[in-house]
C-alpha cells in the first residue's frame, strides 16, 4: 500500500488493543511499530501449552463477523472470519443445585423463558419483562457509529432517535445485576441469574449478552485465544506493520510536554517519533513510564477509588477422557464455601469443559478450566515473592480441592488427571504487568452508559492511551472498539482519511 504520509507511530503492547490500533493506523498510511515485552502477542488474550494440552486463559465468546452488529462488520476489516470455525453455545450454563436439581440456562430466548417460568412461576412478571427486553436488544445495535470525540451537534441530536427503540429497556435494566435480582421473590431465580461474570455490569449488559448468544452473532473461536490473536498479528504484519518482541518499555521520552519516543529496559532509545500510544497497563503507563507527571483530579480519583475488576485464580486441568457426554459449561452450587485466599471465598464453581474444541487436547482427552475471582492480589504477590515453596503448596491444595469437587459432580476425573496448571493474580501481573493482576481493568458501574475516559492525558501532546483502562468493562470486544475509535480520532486530528471498508 502506498503511503500517503510518513508519520511514525509507536504502540506499547501487542494485545488486542495494540494490534487493532496498529492495524488501522497502518492501513491509514502511518508507519507503526509495536513494542511488546513478551515473546508473543496477545497480552491477556492468550493460551499456553502444558504437556500436550493448550490451556485457554481468556475467550468465552467474541463476535463472529456477523453483519447483524457493527462490531462484527468492523472486526471483519481485520479478521478473515472465513478462516475461523466457531462453536455457538446452546447454554450459558448448566446449573447444578445442592438439592440435586439442574437448571438449563439456554441461550435460546424462548427456551430460556420456559425454563425460568418452570423454576420460578412466582416471578412470572419479572421474567416476562426480562425476556421481552432480551428480544428487544437482539434486534438493535447499541454501538455508536463513531467515537463521541468526533460527534457533531447533529450526531447528538440524532442519537435520541437511534436509541428510541430500546431506551425504555435500557433505563429499566440500568441498575446492577445484584440490585436488579434483589427484587425477585424466588431464591432459586436469584441463584440462576447471579452469573458471576456479569455482577459488575448494569443488568442490561447481561440481557444483551444472552441475546447475542441466542442469535448466534458471538461464539467461541475453535483453537482458543492465542489462535484468535494470531489473526490480528498476521494482518498487522501483512500490511507492513512491525512488532519488536522481548522489548519492555521503561520510559516514555517527553520533551516540552510532547511525547517523542521510548526507552527500553536495555537502554535502547527510540526517538523522533510522531505519535506514541500506550496499549499497556494504565497505572504503569501514567505513574511509571510517565513518572506521574501528567495527572489531574479526575485521574487521581479514578486510580485511588474507582472499583476495578478483580484478578483471578485460573485452574486448568488436562484429563485423559473425552467427556463428550458432559455439558460444556457447568455452574456448581457448593454446600460449603470454597476458600480461594484470605479475603475471597465462593459458593459457586464455574466449570468449562472444552469438549467442543478438539484443538486444545490430544485425541480422546479434554481440557477443563475453573475461574475463581480473587480480591486479594497482595496475598498472592507477597506469597510468591517471599515464600515460593508455600506459594506452590497453596496452589496445589486449591487444585486438589477443585479436583475433589469435579470428581463428586462429574465423576471419574481424579484418576484421569494428567496435567494441572494454576495461574494466580501474581502470574497475571508478572506476564502482563496489569495493575494488581486485574483481568479487565475498570468495572462498568451501573448506569445507562459506561464512564467515558479520555484517550489522552492533560497537557501531554502526541500521546494517547487505549485498551481496558480506557473503556470500562474491558474484554476483547471492548479493547477492539476502543482501539478502533482511537485510530479514527488520530486520523481526524492529523487530517488523514480513516481507511476502512464500511465507512468512508
Amino acid at each position: 500500500m502506498e503511503k500517503i504520509h510518513s508519520k511514525k507511530v509507536i504502540v506499547i503492547g501487542a494485545g488486542i488493543a495494540g494490534l487493532t490500533v496498529g492495524c488501522y493506523l497502518q492501513m491509514s498510511g502511518f508507519e507503526v511499530t509495536i513494542y511488546e515485552s513478551h515473546n508473543i502477542a496477545g497480552g491477556l488474550c492468550t493460551s499456553w501449552k502444558r504437556e500436550g494440552y493448550d490451556f485457554d486463559g481468556c475467550i468465552h465468546s467474541v463476535p463472529d463477523g456477523s453483519e447483524k452488529y457493527k462490531i462484527g462488520r468492523w472486526m471483519s476489516e481485520i479478521v478473515d472470519f472465513s478462516k475461523i470455525e466457531y462453536h455457538y453455545y446452546d447454554k450459558l450454563a448448566v446449573i447444578k443445585f445442592i438439592d440435586g436439581k439442574t437448571f438449563n440456562f439456554y441461550t435460546n430466548i424462548d427456551k430460556l423463558k420456559t425454563e425460568l417460568l418452570e423454576f420460578a412461576p412466582e416471578d412470572s412478571v419479572f421474567i416476562n419483562r426480562m425476556i421481552s427486553s432480551m428480544k428487544c436488544f437482539a434486534k438493535y445495535d447499541l454501538l455508536n457509529a463513531k467515537p463521541i470525540e468526533l460527534w457533531s451537534p447533529l450526531d447528538y441530536y440524532l442519537s435520541q432517535f437511534k436509541t428510541a427503540p430500546y431506551i425504555v429497556s435500557l433505563i429499566k435494566w440500568s441498575k446492577s445485576l445484584d440490585e436488579t435480582i434483589s427484587k425477585c421473590k424466588s431464591v432459586v431465580l436469584k441463584d440462576i441469574l447471579n452469573q458471576d461474570f456479569f455482577t459488575r455490569y448494569p443488568f442490561y449488559f447481561f440481557l444483551l449478552s444472552i441475546a447475542q448468544m441466542g442469535n448466534k452473532s458471538v461464539g467461541y473461536p475453535i483453537g482458543g485465544s492465542l489462535k484468535f490473536v494470531k489473526h490480528f498479528e498476521d494482518k498487522f504484519i501483512s500490511i507492513g506493520g512491525k512488532i519488536e518482541y522481548n522489548s519492555r518499555v521503561k520510559e516514555i521520552i517527553v520533551e516540552n510536554d510532547v511525547a517523542k519516543g521510548i526507552i527500553l529496559d536495555n537502554e535502547c532509545r527510540i526517538d523522533d517519533i510522531d505519535i506514541v500510544i500506550s496499549a499497556a497497563d494504565g497505572f504503569s503507563t501514567i505513574y511509571q513510564l510517565l513518572n506521574g507527571k501528567y495527572l489531574n483530579k479526575e485521574i487521581i480519583k479514578r486510580y485511588n477509588s474507582h472499583p476495578k475488576w478483580p484478578s483471578m485464580v485460573l485452574v486448568s486441568i488436562g484429563v485423559s477422557r473425552s467427556l463428550n457426554d458432559k455439558p460444556s459449561l457447568i455452574s456448581v452450587k457448593l454446600s460449603d464455601k470454597l476458600m480461594i485466599d484470605e479475603q475471597t471465598q465462593t459458593d459457586t464453581l464455574p466449570i468449562t469443559i472444552y469438549n467442543f474444541d478438539p484443538a486444545l487436547a490430544p485425541e480422546g482427552k479434554t481440557c477443563i478450566r475453573v475461574i475463581l475471582h480473587s480480591y486479594n492480589y497482595d496475598y498472592w504477590k507477597t506469597l510468591r515473592d517471599n515464600d515460593r515453596d508455600e506459594y506452590r503448596k497453596v496452589k496445589d491444595v486449591l487444585a486438589k480441592k477443585i479436583i475433589d469437587i469435579l470428581e463428586d459432580k462429574i465423576g471419574d476425573i481424579k484418576e484421569n488427571v494428567e496435567v494441572i496448571d494454576v495461574a494466580t493474580p501474581a502470574t497475571f501481573s508478572r506476564y502482563t504487568n496489569n495493575w494488581q493482576g486485574s483481568i479487565q481493568g475498570w468495572e462498568w458501574l451501573p448506569g445507562l452508559i459506561p464512564e467515558h475516559i479520555k484517550v489522552d492525558l492533560p497537557v501531554l501532546k502526541k500521546f494517547y492511551m487505549t485498551g481496558q483502562w480506557i473503556m470500562p468493562g474491558g474484554g476483547v470486544s471492548g479493547a477492539f472498539i476502543n482501539a478502533r475509535d482511537l485510530a479514527r480520532i488520530i486520523c481526524k486530528r492529523n487530517k488523514v482519511k480513516f481507511m476502512n471498508k464500511t465507512e468512508r
